[in-house]
């Protein structure tokens, strides 16, 4: 049986639901306790995507005594930039067998998961998280190992629901759905559209599908299914208003990735259809999305050829070659990207 956080002396938080460990390292700080004059003194937080933070640093912070309290955290994030060999993972271990008990140590590891055949990139690393997982297995009760993933798209009503309950107030199933529809499974994004929601109305009531269409956030996931749209109609100067509007709500390396996404899931909803599946119910269930989206995806679907979607692609493909080897600015090259997929000449 897994220790409580309150309890450990090593508290492990690891996974892609990067909302829920920034949450989690909020929560360590505050059951910290002590007088809050003194919190500076006996906290210490490294991010090792910083090179220049020494091992010695991180060993004089982790075996200091507390001043005037009890314990004292040490908060260490990405510990696997540095600690990435199975020497280094070895020493890791050391220090955290060697911790006197005034010290509580968090390790923060945002990862990725490739799916269930190959799990964790880095904690199902077996030259580095995986050495840390079985330290952990026969560590006791001194160490708490918490994974906090994303839920899936299709889980994203029920979460809203929980958190909405969580937050004081309430949702209708169906104002759920919608909000997940809008937010994606971006725990985030959904957390901040709960709270305004649930102001909106007060919490006198729950929140319902016309407060979520009136007062959830534009921007997102759904902006760009209206720019996709524009694109599908060759209205390349509409698709270039709405990429304008969208630059100011988003980091242009986030908002590619959701129009990556987005042709990705217009190329599987066009198979889908050229296989006969062609119900929302259906499509939602074969991509694992919400109905709300999947009747979306078949209207946007069906305004674009399987060739077409195909070609679209490789052009979003081309524009990320182009970024990532310093050949165009972001931003020059999203509105590039915008013109050429608006043109039917450019798209065949």
């Amino acid at each position: 049986m897994q220790p409580s956080a309150a309890d450990a002396q090593v508290i492990l938080l690891y996974g892609d639901d990067f909302h829920a460990i920034a949450e989690a390292a909020v929560q360590l700080e505050a059951a910290a306790g002590g007088d809050p004059a003194l919190a500076d003194l006996n906290l210490s937080r490294f991010d090792l995507e910083n090179r220049a933070i020494t091992e010695d640093q991180i060993q004089a912070a982790a075996y200091a005594l507390p001043f005037l309290t009890e314990k004292r955290l040490v908060i260490l994030r990405n510990p696997f930039i540095r600690f990435n060999r199975p020497e280094a993972c070895q020493r890791l271990i050391r220090l955290l067998e060697g911790l006197p008990p005034t010290t509580r140590l968090a390790l923060i590891v945002p990862d990725t998961h490739q799916g269930s055949s190959k799990g964790w990139e880095i904690m199902d690393d077996k030259k580095r998280g995986r050495l840390l997982l079985d330290w952990a297995r026969t560590a006791g009760s001194r160490v708490t190992v918490r994974e906090l993933r994303l839920p899936r798209p299709h889980e994203m009503t029920d979460w809203i629901l929980r958190r909405a309950k969580q937050e004081g107030g309430q949702f209708t199933p169906r104002a759920a759905a919608e909000l997940a529809a809008l937010t994606g499974n971006d725990t985030g994004i959904a957390v901040q559209e709960i709270r305004k929601l649930l102001t909106y109305v007060n919490f006198s009531r729950a929140v319902d599908v016309e407060d979520v269409q009136e007062a959830a956030a534009s921007g997102g996931q759904a902006d760009v299914f209206k720019m996709v749209d524009a694109i599908a109609a060759g209205e390349a100067r509409t698709a270039l208003k709405q990429l304008v509007v969208l630059l100011e709500q988003e980091d242009p390396a986030r908002l590619f990735g959701m129009i990556i996404r987005q042709y990705r899931l217009l190329i599987l909803t066009r198979e889908a259809i050229e296989q006969g599946i062609v119900s929302k119910e259906a499509l939602a269930k074969h991509l694992k999305v919400h109905t709300f989206s999947a009747e979306n995806l078949i209207r946007q679907a069906k305004r674009f050829s399987l060739t077409k979607l195909e070609s679209a692609y490789r052009l979003l493909l081309e524009t990320d070659r182009l970024v990532k080897s310093g050949q165009a600015d972001f931003q020059v090259a999203l509105q590039t990207l915008i013109v050429q997929l608006s043109n039917p000449e450019t798209v065949h």
